[in-house]
C-alpha cells in the first residue's frame, strides 16, 4: 500500500492539497470567529499564520509539478502565482503588524 505516493508528482500533489486544505480550513475558521481573535495570542494567530504560509509551501510544490510534467504554459502561471504571493503576503504582515501596534498604543494612551 503506497497511500498514492508512487511518484515525485503524486507526493508534490498531495504537500499542495494538504496545504491549500489547511489554508481554506483556517480561513473559515478565521472568518467564523471574532476580529479580535486572530490578532492574540494562540489559536486565533496560529490559524492567521497558517493562511499565509501555506501559499508559500504550495506555489513552489505546483510550479515544480508543472515542470516534472514538461508544461510550460503552466509553469508559467503558477510562477505568476508566485509572484503574486511573494508580494501579497508581506503586505498584509504589514498591515497586521500596523493593526496590532494601534491596538497597543491605543490600549496605553487608554491607561493613561
Amino acid at each position: 500500500m503506497t497511500f498514492g505516493f508512487t511518484t515525485l508528482i503524486d507526493v508534490l500533489s498531495w504537500i499542495v492539497v494538504f496545504a491549500l486544505t489547511l489554508k481554506v480550513g483556517a480561513t473559515l475558521i478565521i472568518l467564523i470567529g471574532n476580529k479580535e481573535m486572530r490578532d492574540q495570542p494562540g489559536w486565533g494567530s496560529t490559524l492567521w499564520w497558517a493562511t499565509k504560509t501555506t501559499p508559500i509551501v504550495a506555489v513552489p510544490c505546483l510550479i515544480w509539478i508543472a515542470m516534472l510534467e514538461g508544461d510550460a504554459s503552466l509553469a508559467w502561471l503558477f510562477l505568476a502565482l508566485g509572484l503574486f504571493v511573494i508580494v501579497a503576503v508581506p503586505l498584509k504582515i504589514r498591515q497586521r503588524r500596523n493593526r496590532i501596534a494601534k491596538r497597543m498604543s491605543a490600549k496605553s494612551l487608554a491607561r493613561l
